[in-house]
C-alpha cells in the first residue's frame, strides 16, 4: 500500500543517520522531508539542498524557516529568499537581513514575486546616497530597475559611467531620468557624452529638450531629427 510505504519512509526520515539523510534530500513526498527537518541528524547541508528545491510546498519553507537551528544560518536564509516557492510574508522579513549585493542580484530575479522585488529595490535605493562611492561604482555594474535609475540619478560621473555600460538599462528608463528635472547637469553631459545612448533617436531627442545638455552635442543631435520633431522644439 502508497501510504503505508510512504509512513515507513517517514519514520526512516525522521531517525535516519547524517549519511543515509543524503539520499533522502530529493524524496518526492513533502511528508517525508518535513520527517527529516525534526531529524537531529540533519545538517545545514542538507537543509541547503531542500531549501533550494523548487518543487515542494511553501509549508516545508515554512517549517525551516521556523527552526530555530537554520533561522541564523545565513546561506539558508539566502537560499529561502531565492525560492518562488517560499511564502511572501517570509521572503519580505528575509529581505532586511541579506548582504547588500544579494538584495541587488534577488531584485533582478524575475522568479521571485515583483512585490519582494519592489521592497529590496527600495531597500537598496535609500542606501545609495551613504554608500562608497567603490561599491556604487560595482553596483552599477550589475544593478537593473529602480535601483540603477537611482545610481544614476545620484549622480557621480563614474557611477554613470558604468551604470551607461550596464546591459539592464532600458531606453525608456534613460529617457526617464533625462526629462526629469530633478538630474543633475552633470549627468545629462555624462549622457550626452555617452556614444551609444546619445546615437539613440528618443535619448537624442529627450537631450535637445534638456537645458543642461551642453550646446555643441545639442547642435550635432538637431540635424538628424525629423521634420516634425524639429516644428515641436522650434
Amino acid at each position: 500500500d502508497m501510504s503505508d510505504l510512504e509512513s515507513s519512509r517517514i519514520d526512516h526520515a525522521r531517525a535516519a543517520q547524517e549519511e543515509e539523510l543524503m539520499l533522502l534530500v530529493h524524496d518526492p513526498s513533502p511528508k517525508v522531508i518535513l520527517g527529516m527537518l525534526d531529524n537531529r541528524n540533519m545538517t545545514e547541508e542538507h537543509v541547503l539542498i531542500i531549501a533550494n528545491r523548487k518543487n515542494l510546498p511553501s509549508e516545508v519553507l515554512t517549517a525551516i524557516y521556523q527552526d530555530k537551528r537554520w533561522s541564523e544560518s545565513y546561506p539558508v536564509r539566502l537560499a529561502l529568499a531565492r525560492n518562488p516557492k517560499t511564502p511572501l510574508f517570509t521572503a519580505l522579513s528575509l529581505a532586511r537581513f541579506l548582504r547588500l549585493f544579494d538584495q541587488v542580484d534577488l531584485a533582478r530575479n524575475q522568479l521571485v514575486p515583483a512585490i519582494f522585488r519592489k521592497k529590496l529595490e527600495t531597500m537598496v535605493s535609500e542606501k545609495i546616497p551613504s554608500l562608497a562611492l567603490g561599491v556604487k561604482k560595482t553596483m552599477a555594474r550589475i544593478a537593473g530597475g529602480e535601483i540603477l535609475l537611482a545610481l544614476i540619478k545620484d549622480g557621480y560621473p563614474e557611477v554613470v559611467k558604468n551604470c551607461l555600460e550596464n546591459p539592464y538599462l532600458v531606453e525608456a528608463h534613460l529617457y526617464k531620468v533625462i526629462s526629469h528635472h530633478t538630474t543633475s547637469p552633470g549627468t545629462i553631459r555624462t549622457i550626452a557624452d555617452d556614444r551609444n545612448w546619445s546615437g539613440r533617436y528618443h535619448i537624442k531627442f529627450a537631450l535637445i529638450r534638456n537645458e543642461h545638455t551642453p550646446l555643441a552635442r545639442s547642435a550635432l543631435f538637431i540635424p538628424e531629427l525629423k521634420l516634425l520633431d524639429l516644428k515641436d522644439l522650434y
